[in-house]
């Protein structure tokens, strides 16, 4: 009786854990249940926000570098313009009995603002002074002719200075400083005309209607009332040009601006959260931004996203997946409510064999969108548990096919942005992604494994990014470049570094782009390393790099033939054991151009049409100064026995107001045909708006000034004949070629204040 008391006992006692324990098993069921879409949703959601940030991030960064390059191109064509107005200033003569008036006249002739300095740094122009002025770095080829920008002592715009660009030189006859300016609201609105029309082009062209770009004018850095106004946005209810205020609050009332104006001062950029209407909807929505303070205009620079797009997005994936997992909690709990009932052998042996199944699902969970069969399905024996790891391939499968699409995107932008860098030049057109291609299949003939060759793929398209800081001046130069540029384009691997090192998506491969042209003899650059001290990455960027400018097309030359190539890149001192190994793999690598001989005639007519940009007058046909400058320092050097004449068109300005200007563009077109066609001359030039020049390679100069008299006078326009200064003088009286011309006008000059 005790015996079956103590067995009834017992029983109750297993009777009311087996009950506590399906209680609490289905109370943790519930918990599970409930919470576990909440966290599947997070993690899905914050992996989308960090990767929107950092696409953000690239894209803002690709602004700032184009418009970079925009700014100092346009400029340096603004120095350029201002060097030569302060040039034909110049020419004023202590004959002149009123020196200052005669600038004035000649400036407002030509269209151009001119000042006048004085010793103490002053001008006759009251907001300009030279001691709020620092020099123009970037190098300009004019001599004797200085540039600065300027900071007004007296005129302001929203409380800052205005600036001016301003070149000067210094007139020793009359002992005064004369200078050529323009305010800088002038050429930051040519600025903003280039920018925003690429911008519309380019970066917003593939934007879906909920995104968003935007270019703020920062007034005051401090904050206020008015700290800064908008000048490019396209979303609702933005209004461009009026000054806005820091203590402006968003679309909840969160004081945002102060904050992201803080980390702009300390930082230069940012990332910044605030509530805003959307493009396509009038309730706030919450945005992130990201956001780059450009300090040579003042500029702030940024674009974003809106979070509800990857919420809606974050939720359809975790409603998918728990779904799915709700189907395999259900099963868990009854095999393991079952499990406890189980008191025989065969119950045990099926409770291990189903919490193997599970263990294998649960394992396989943590391997969800890492790779597409994350359970191996002939390891589970039970169909339920089979469907439940089917679903959960599926859905891992679909998680990397999206983060798949979201690299393409990627790979995709950066190709489509080098394209666009690859534009100003049309040389380099394609060499980026061939380089790419070229790296990738050295990384895998050499067994490297999948993200190295990926690495070394992105590198590839991303290597000369650092041209956009080139300027056009060098970078699409026809001619050979000076010792001091080359040296400047020897720059462009350092700045591809500098622009890419500290986006974090590239901080691995920034080295391996800086070493693209680092070579195992020491003598490559920017850093000149050793072959120990180079990646093996960078010497197989600097591989393929060589490969590609062997074996395409040049207007010069032919592309090499690829045992040529190869015979050119073993004396390159690039690795020669990774040349041993790659050289018999090599013709199966190459993309053969297509269409090589008119790939190479189109070529020719660029650079035929390049050589006629830079060095000639397109209206006239005629040679601009700079190559006639070039041409006669050659001759100058070379001792030629030759002469140089100077024509000059008596009071164009006076025909062009009289007759009309299209009266004196015909006269210029007819004065520019007949010196073409004169005997014995060559490198016919245009080097100024009324004058011209040529070099004359005949022994009696004399004679020669009289025929261009006689046949100047038969050109008629209109019914009329007009007066012309003919100068010469011979190569031997000058020792430069800017001398030469000086000493033409000169001649000129006393022509005219004798007759």
């Amino acid at each position: 009786m005790t015996k079956l008391r103590t067995i009834e006992s017992v029983v109750k006692k297993l009777s009311y854990l087996v009950f506590f324990i399906f209680v609490f098993t289905l109370i943790a069921f519930l918990y599970v249940e409930k919470n576990e879409k909440n966290t599947i949703y997070n993690y899905i959601l914050n992996i989308e926000i960090k990767k929107h940030k950092q696409q953000i991030k690239l894209e803002t960064y690709a602004a700032i570098s184009f418009i970079d390059a925009q700014t100092k191109t346009i400029m340096h064509d603004e120095f350029i313009k201002l060097g030569y107005a302060v040039k034909l200033a110049s020419t004023i003569s202590n004959h002149d009995s009123n020196p200052i008036q005669k600038l004035k006249d000649i400036g407002f002739e030509n269209g151009y603002r001119l000042a006048v300095f004085y010793k103490d740094g002053s001008s006759n122009i009251d907001f300009l002074n030279l001691n709020y002025c620092n020099p123009y770095k970037s190098y300009l080829n004019f001599v004797s002719i200085h540039f600065f920008i300027c900071s007004s002592p007296s005129i302001k715009v929203n409380n800052q200075p205005q600036k001016f660009l301003l070149a000067t030189i210094k007139l020793k006859q009359l002992d005064l400083e004369v200078g050529a300016y323009k305010p800088m609201l002038e050429v930051e609105q040519k600025i903003m005309d280039v920018v925003f029309k690429k911008i519309n082009d380019f970066i917003l062209a593939d934007k879906n209607s909920d995104s968003y770009f935007f270019i703020v004018k920062i007034l005051n850095i401090n904050g206020g009332d008015a700290f800064a106004m908008n000048i490019f946005n396209k979303s609702r209810g933005v209004a461009i040009g009026r000054p806005e205020s820091s203590h402006k609050t968003d679309a909840m009332g969160n004081y945002y601006r102060e904050k992201y104006l803080k980390a702009l001062k300390e930082k230069g950029q940012t990332y910044s959260v605030y509530y805003y209407p959307s493009p396509t909807s009038s309730k706030p929505r919450k945005k992130i931004s990201f956001r780059i303070l450009y300090k040579p205009l003042n500029w702030m620079v940024g674009t974003g996203f809106y979070v509800d797009n990857l919420k809606k997005n974050a939720a359809l994936m975790a409603d998918e997946i728990s779904k799915k997992l709700k189907l395999f909690n259900l099963l868990l709990l009854g095999v393991f409510i079952l499990s406890i009932f189980l008191i025989n052998g065969a119950g045990n042996i099926l409770s291990k064999r189903i919490s193997y199944d599970a263990s294998k699902i649960i394992s396989g969970l943590k391997k969800l969108g890492k790779t597409e069969t994350p359970i191996k399905l002939h390891s589970i024996e039970f169909d339920k548990f089979r469907k439940i790891a089917e679903a959960i391939n599926l859905a891992s499968t679909q998680i990397i096919n999206k983060n798949n699409q979201i690299e393409r995107n990627r790979v995709e932008f950066i190709e489509t942005f080098v394209k666009v860098v690859e534009a100003r030049d049309v040389y380099t057109k394609g060499h980026s992604e061939r380089v790419a291609y070229y790296a990738k299949k050295i990384g895998e003939m050499l067994g490297l494994d999948e993200k190295r060759q990926h690495n070394l793929y992105i590198s590839g398209l991303l290597h000369d990014l650092g041209k956009v800081a080139i300027p056009d001046a060098i970078l699409l130069k026809p001619r050979k470049l000076s010792e001091h540029e080359y040296e400047i384009m020897k720059l462009h691997p350092l700045f591809s570094y500098l622009l890419v090192k500290d986006i974090s998506m590239f901080k691995d491969i920034a080295i391996f782009i800086k070493q693209h042209h680092e070579r195992c003899d020491g003598k490559g650059y920017p850093d000149g390393l050793n072959c120990r001290e180079i990646t093996l990455e960078g010497k197989i960027l600097a591989i393929a790099d060589v490969f590609d400018a062997l074996t395409t097309s040049r207007p010069y030359r032919a592309a090499f033939s690829i045992q040529k190539a190869i015979t050119v890149m073993k004396e390159s001192a690039l690795d020669n054991e990774i040349l041993s190994q790659i050289e018999d793999a090599l013709p199966r690598l190459l993309l053969i151009e297509n269409d090589q001989p008119q790939t190479t005639d189109i070529l020719k007519q660029i650079e035929q049409s390049r050589m006629e940009l830079f060095e000639k007058d397109l209206f006239s046909g005629l040679y601009r100064i700079k190559a006639f400058l070039d041409f006669i320092g050659e001759l100058i050097k070379r001792k030629r026995d030759y002469y140089i004449f100077m024509v000059d068109i008596k009071k164009l300005k006076r025909i062009n107001f009289l007759l009309g200007y299209e009266a004196g563009n015909r006269l210029i077109l007819e004065v520019a045909k007949l010196i073409r066609d004169l005997e014995n001359t060559s490198f016919h030039a245009r080097i100024g708006a009324n004058f011209f020049g040529f070099v004359y390679k005949g022994s009696n100069p004399e004679e020669m000034a009289k025929i261009i008299k006689d046949r100047l006078s038969q050109i008629e326009i209109e019914g009329q004949h007009f007066e012309y200064y003919v100068s010469f003088i011979s190569l031997e009286e000058a020792q430069s070629a800017e001398e030469a011309v000086y000493l033409l006008e000169e001649k000129i000059e006393q022509i005219k204040y004798h007759s």
